[in-house]
């Protein structure tokens, strides 16, 4: 398919490119790209608080069944509130493009933090205790993750993790 991730050939674009389309945010800096999109530092100002807008790229929002699926997940994923879970606050279209606007947690991925280091056992231990209660939560709302891995999971300057890019996850209940 020529609209699978590897083939978008997604550019992310530049902060002050955003900022017409998103008039109540200030676009800060872009956090990280890739084929499936961009994710910028944002301050929402009518909150002052500093926020991740996430976009997706325009090929993306033509899909019908993406789109609606996207809806449905970020939907399913505001209505969680749970410490290990990174929060949902908004989503729409803007320019042709899908965005979702997320909690910003200021800290690296399980990823980029434990690369190539051994984490001692009860630090293990506290990290993953807190992924499984943040999966457990989604579980009981029904949704599934089916992307949970270092990259997805983020520890905040507590060195907390929460858990994000639930995208594609599956909704496991009707009443989501």
């Amino acid at each position: 398919m020529s609209d699978s991730p590897e083939n978008l050939g997604f550019q992310a674009p530049e902060p002050k490119d955003l900022a017409p389309l998103f008039p109540g945010y200030e676009i800060e800096s872009l956090i990280a790209s890739g084929g499936m999109g961009a994710v910028y530092c944002a301050v929402q100002k009518s909150l002052d608080r500093t926020v991740a807008l996430k976009i997706l790229p325009s090929e993306l929002s033509r899909d019908a069944s993406f789109r609606a699926g996207f809806e449905a997940e970020a939907k399913a994923m505001a209505r969680l509130n749970h410490p290990n879970l990174i929060g949902v606050y908004d989503f729409g279209e803007v320019g042709g493009m899908l965005y979702i606007i997320m909690e910003y947690v200021p800290g690296k991925s399980v990823y980029h933090s434990a690369y190539g280091i051994a984490i001692d056992q009860v630090e293990v231990i506290r990290l993953v205790s807190g992924i499984c209660h943040g999966l457990a939560h989604a579980h009981e709302y029904g949704i599934i993750h089916r992307d949970i891995k270092p990259a997805n999971v983020l520890l905040d300057l507590n060195a907390q993790p929460k858990i994000g890019d639930f995208w594609p996850s599956t909704a496991c209940r009707s009443e989501i």
